[in-house]
């Protein structure tokens, strides 16, 4: 057959000039694209040097409405239709070219099967699973086809044929049912509900496994109506019956729902169910009845425990050492056990003028609280007030007594507010204590505070607080936060971690920093405790604030062989606010140097049994963080300091040595104590919170630090954009940082350094 073509009116596909009704009938865009094409470039050659087999082929396909791509030759030349286009979509034009070189995605799948074809073996194929690049990016799609081998005039195979059908949109959809059928089985089984099927007219019943399990039934047991009433309690049939014959009645709604027993037909257990449903009716007659079953046998055992819980609540009440009240919505007092009786109250006090005048509270300010911010009053408007408020009751002799009064909103199964409920409690002993308590840390030379373990506000502080915290009380009064806020930020959270404890009624003792407000740094140790109400709850806490800078981090390490020289040392030392200790010789400091706490060593080398540059040179050889200070005389030697340094001493101080001179070069070698021990505390907090890390966020800390996009750390690693920044905030948080330059330098401590690329590609 000859492929010629008449010139008619033409449009573009893929760069040719074509038109869909030039060629063959049939021919369409393809078919002009075919007439258009150089084949000369191609290893098929000219077209009039075509075999016959290849035009006919290509006729067929042509002409097809079907899908249809044929490969031929050795080196598989591609040819297709127009109705495979749309599966080109927007892929580079395929005509002329090989066919591993079109599809090279997939070549690792279709390949093989090519080479089947072109031995001869014909291959068909349901909704393969291949990914296209199509529309600028990998592309998830399903394909139905066939692949033929056309056979040429020699009998060898001369091409493959491939029919193909696309069916990646009825599989996305086949997809999604099943994933609406799982979400609705799984919430079915959720809530252990069986759905079911009446058929009014046959009774045919459709029932699953759990409905027949309610029936004491196994789950290939075959039910029938017979089979569904028989499992009915006796007592209760009469109602089921009736409930059906409405349901079926074409005068109704057609609903079902009633809770009902069933004894179990094979086990003979009893069980509770309830069933809802609905009948659907045609021409006036029930045609179908759908329905859903639930057992509740739980729920009935519940209600009638709570019935009998009900009927022991007033005695229960009653042996309560607290006054327990029920009030209306007007204020009045509609129940109460006996020790509520002793208040004598028959409304509430914040609506009676006659019964407020025998209560009082005060505000945080130690202003007089006003009745409508009593408890009671603010239960009434659906707040709840617990742990309660402190109130002075004034009893009928004139006495007077603490209590403390707690009040929540009581509410109907509907949640409409009904009233409230009120507790008072008498607290009078232990706030005598507490006035007790307070008398003696007034005195104290220690800082004593009280918090409330409910809502941790601060409710006392002595007036020690304000000298060992540098601010006045009244910046801390009833905010434990402002009280946390000025403990030095590294040790904050095991700060508020002490508190927590201390309700939960543990003792502990804390050491940590704070920063006054004049800037200066103090060691705190404080003692945290539970104080406790006499039915042994955690009510309060308290706590002993110690100042113990003076005795923190400023240990001076004297070495001098001098007796007199040695006492001269440590009482300027002293005087100075350090601890110090003394040692009469290098031998017997170089003993306990292994054992000493972080210090700083004062080293006179004027006798020679204090050791001389050899002690240094012993710590650094030793690798003993303890810096020395040299003096000594240099005999006129201007380069002894230089010797002394390299020895490993960190100043060197010609004797005899001023006052002022020796004191900054010991508080200059204690700050570099202080910076070291504070980096390397920075260093194990860092590691330590490095190593919490998933692999995964390791590998996105690497990308921040090396000031990638959360785009360019996604297509290093393989995950998307939006993961990457769900692990970001994963690793900032773990951190314990806010910004990048943060987690810089937090990774920085902990020895993690920005990997090195070579470019960023992107």
């Amino acid at each position: 057959m000859s492929i010629q073509f008449p010139a008619t009116p033409r449009r573009l596909h893929r760069g040719h000039e074509v038109n869909a009704t030039d060629g063959f009938p049939g021919a369409g865009i393809m078919g002009e694209c075919v007439r258009t094409h150089d084949w000369t470039a191609t290893p098929l050659g000219p077209a009039e040097t075509w075999p016959q087999s290849l035009r006919t082929a290509l006729s067929i396909m042509l002409s097809s409405a079907f899908p249809t791509y044929l490969a031929w030759g050795p080196e598989l030349t591609s040819f297709y239709n127009d109705a495979y286009i749309p599966i080109m979509s927007d892929k580079p034009n395929g005509l002329g070219r090989p066919f591993p070189e079109v599809w090279s995605e997939v070549w690792d799948t279709i390949g093989p099967i090519t080479e089947r074809a072109m031995h001869g073996e014909a291959s068909y194929f349901e909704d393969l699973p291949l990914t296209l690049v199509r529309r600028g990016h990998p592309e998830a799609t399903w394909f139905s086809f066939a692949y033929s081998p056309i056979r040429d005039e020699t009998g060898g195979i001369g091409g493959v044929l491939c029919t193909v059908h696309e069916t990646t949109q009825r599989v996305h959809a086949e997809m999604a049912l099943r994933q609406s059928e799982a979400r609705l089985q799984a919430a079915i089984d959720l809530v252990d509900v069986s759905p079911y099927t009446w058929d009014p007219a046959t009774g045919a019943l459709d029932w699953d496994a759990r409905l027949r399990a309610m029936w004491g039934l196994s789950p290939d047991t075959p039910v029938s109506l017979d089979v569904w009433m028989s499992g009915i309690h006796p007592e209760d049939r009469a109602r089921v019956e009736a409930a059906l014959a409405h349901c079926v009645d074409p005068a109704g709604d057609g609903v079902y729902h009633i809770d009902y027993r069933v004894i179990g037909i094979e086990d003979g257990v009893e069980r509770w169910v309830s069933t809802h449903g609905r009948t659907t009716f045609e021409n006036g007659r029930p045609v179908c009845f759908t329905g859903a079953a639930l057992e509740i046998t739980e729920r009935k055992r519940a209600e009638a425990a709570l019935r009998e819980s009900e009927a022991r609540l007033s005695a229960i009440l009653d042996q309560l050492p607290l006054g327990v009240g029920l009030v209306d919505r007007e204020g009045n007092i509609t129940l109460g056990n006996q020790m509520l009786q002793q208040y004598a109250l028959v409304t509430i006090p914040s609506r009676s003028p006659k019964q407020a005048g025998h209560w009082r509270a005060y505000t945080p300010e130690g202003q007089p609280l006003s009745p409508s911010d009593y408890p009671g009053a603010r239960a009434l408007r659906g707040e709840t007030v617990v742990p309660g408020i402190d109130f002075i009751f004034t009893l009928p002799d004139g006495r007077e007594a603490w209590t403390r009064v707690s009040a929540a909103p009581f509410h109907n199964a509907a949640r409409e507010r009904l009233g409230a409920v009120f507790v008072v409690q008498d607290i009078d002993r232990e706030k005598r204590a507490e006035e007790r308590f307070r008398e003696f840390a007034a005195h104290s030379t220690n800082a004593f505070w009280i918090a409330n373990a409910g809502d941790r506000t601060l409710e006392y502080l002595n007036p020690v607080f304000e000298t060992v915290f540098g601010t006045a009380q009244n910046a801390f009064r009833h905010d434990i936060s402002r009280w946390i806020e000025v403990v030095h930020p590294d040790d904050r959270a095991r700060v508020a971690e002490a508190f927590g404890r201390t309700a939960l009624g543990v003792v502990s003792v804390e050491e940590f920093r704070i920063t006054r407000t004049d800037g200066a740094l103090r060691w705190i140790r404080n003692t945290f405790f539970p104080i406790r109400d006499e039915q042994g709850r955690v009510r309060r806490t308290g706590g002993i604030a110690q100042d113990i800078t003076r005795h923190e981090g400023r240990f001076v390490y004297i070495v001098d062989a001098d007796g007199t020289s040695r006492e001269s040392l440590s009482r300027v030392l002293w005087e100075a606010g350090y601890d110090v200790r003394a040692f009469p010789s290098g031998k017997a400091f170089l003993e306990s140097a292994p054992a000493l706490v972080s210090g700083c060593v004062v080293l006179d080398i004027q006798h020679p049994d204090a050791g001389g540059l050899a002690v240094p040179r012993e710590l650094k050889a030793r690798r003993i963080g303890l810096p020395v200070i040299v003096l000594g005389d240099a005999g006129g030697d201007v380069t002894f300091g230089v010797h002394a340094m390299k020895a490993g001493a960190v100043d060197f101080l010609p004797l005899p040595y001023r006052t002022d001179t020796l004191l900054a070069a010991v508080a200059s070698a204690a700050a570099d104590i202080r910076q070291t021990e504070e980096a390397d505390h920075e260093t194990g907090r860092a590691r330590a919170r490095m190593a919490e890390m998933s692999e995964r966020e390791r590998e996105v800390l690497a990308g921040i630090l090396a000031g990638q996009t959360n785009k360019q750390i996604g297509r290093d690693i393989g995950i998307s954009p939006r993961t990457v920044e769900t692990h970001r905030a994963h690793v900032m948080q773990r951190l314990g940082a806010k910004t990048v330059p943060d987690a810089v330098r937090i990774a920085a401590s902990a020895g993690v350094q920005a990997p090195r690329r070579s470019g960023d590609g992107g």
